[in-house]
């Protein structure tokens, strides 16, 4: 009896990853709003997190044949590398969680209380009488992403700045 239940668990076990393999494919689908600094490293990172589901089931679905035709030695170390790599899945899924996670917090977000004249932003808990609490777009947006920047002059301003320049 035992043995049936051990086969009807591994069976289940297979179509919770069948299942956990058709929604992992939406993931792909986000792939365009991925920055493209951690693109190629998020999307191989997902294919191979795919490749160790399909594993899975794989492993699910021999190691159910290999019990119910009481083969117990192939059982046995096939439920221990099914074991090891379910270590590996759950390490490899915490890398793709915590990247993905460090691309939304180095995504600016919310209300940024910017001067109307130089632009400069206000630490959001800073006093806003004193002056160092304000800092350049540039300073901030450097802290808080991982963005660079580059300055060039716009036409308008080449214009207004340089009309000897412009043409």
């Amino acid at each position: 009896m035992s043995h049936m239940l051990s086969i009807v668990m591994i069976l289940t076990g297979a179509i919770v990853m069948l299942f956990s393999l058709v929604k992992a494919r939406e993931l792909l689908v986000l792939a365009p709003f991925i920055p493209e600094r951690s693109k190629a490293e998020i999307i191989r990172s997902l294919r191979l997190h795919r490749g160790l589901m399909f594993f899975f089931l794989l492993g699910y679905c021999v190691v159910a044949g290999v019990f119910f035709f009481g083969l117990h030695f192939f059982g046995d170390l096939l439920v221990a590398l099914v074991f090891l790599f379910g270590a590996l899945f759950v390490l490899l899924g915490l890398h793709i969680q915590t990247r993905m996670l460090l691309e939304i917090k180095n995504t600016l977000q919310g209300l940024l209380p910017i001067c109307a004249s130089c632009k400069k932003i206000r630490n959001a808990e800073g006093d806003p009488h004193d002056p160092a609490s304000w800092t350049s777009v540039e300073k901030f947006i450097s802290a808080k992403t991982s963005a660079d920047f580059t300055h060039s002059i716009c036409p308008d301003c080449l214009k207004k700045l340089y009309p000897e320049l412009y043409k």
